[in-house]
Parts: C-alpha cells; structure tokens; sequence
C-alpha cells in the first residue's frame, strides 16, 4: 500500500443522496472499479485452471484406470504414470478453488450459494437470499 491510491466504494459517496445501493450491488461496483485489490488475479488464475481441467478431465480418467487397474503389466502401469506426470499440474481437480462470486474470497465459502460467509449473512440480513429468514426464538 506503499504510495498507492486508495479507491472508496461508488456507494459511499453515493450514500450521501437517495440513490443507495443495496450491498450486493455496492460490492460488485466496488470490485469493478478497484484496481488494488490482489485476488482478481486469484479468480483469473483460478478460472484457467478450471479450463485446464475440463480439457484434461478426460485423458487423466483414462490413465487413472490403467493405473489402478492391477491386471494390466507393469510396464503398461508405469508408462501411463509417465504420461500423468507430464499433464500440468493445473490439470489436477485438487488445484480448484471454491471462491465466492461477490468478492472472490477463497475460504469460508458455503458451496449451495457460492457466497463467502460474511456475503452470506449481509444478503441475508437484507432478505435479498430467497427463503432464508433469521432465526429467533
């Protein structure tokens, strides 16, 4: 952060008038217009590997079996390990990310909504996540 500009979200200068935003909006206009915020590069890094291993998901099948598989020979085995082993390592299911499509936050992420925990509950709070009501009793 060293001589670097700090943005302010669009809807904190827009509090000040009637046009507020609700906080779903405020956050994505806020992720469209910084330019400091390190984990864009994550998604983007994140989205090729999903790439990666959609074109490789075939191919590492195939070699997983012939592998596991204990009556083929053994050189058969190790000649389809060699071939594994020469994929990239992005084409691996195990190198994806789950990540929250709001901020691109990589931990606490609840899988049924694709929203980091803190997302989560703020949507919530604000009725804006169908069927969810807060709990009270």
């Amino acid at each position: 952060m060293f001589g670097a500009k700090l943005l302010l979200p669009v809807a904190s200068v827009l509090r000040c008038s009637s046009l507020a935003l609700s906080p779903a909006l405020e956050t994505r206009q806020w992720i469209a217009t910084s330019s400091l915020l390190g984990f864009k590069k994550m998604v983007r890094r994140d989205k090729a590997r999903r790439q990666c291993v959609a074109d490789y998901e075939a191919e590492r099948l195939r070699l997983r079996a012939i592998i596991k598989n204990k009556l083929l020979p053994e050189v058969v085995q190790e000649q389809a390990r060699a071939e594994l082993a020469a994929h990239p390592r992005d084409a691996s299911v195990t190198r994806v990310r789950s990540r929250c499509v709001l901020t691109g936050r990589g931990r606490g992420v609840l899988r049924e909504y694709r929203l980091c925990r803190m997302k989560f509950r703020e949507l919530a709070d604000y009725g804006h996540i169908a069927g969810l009501t807060r709990s009270s009793w």
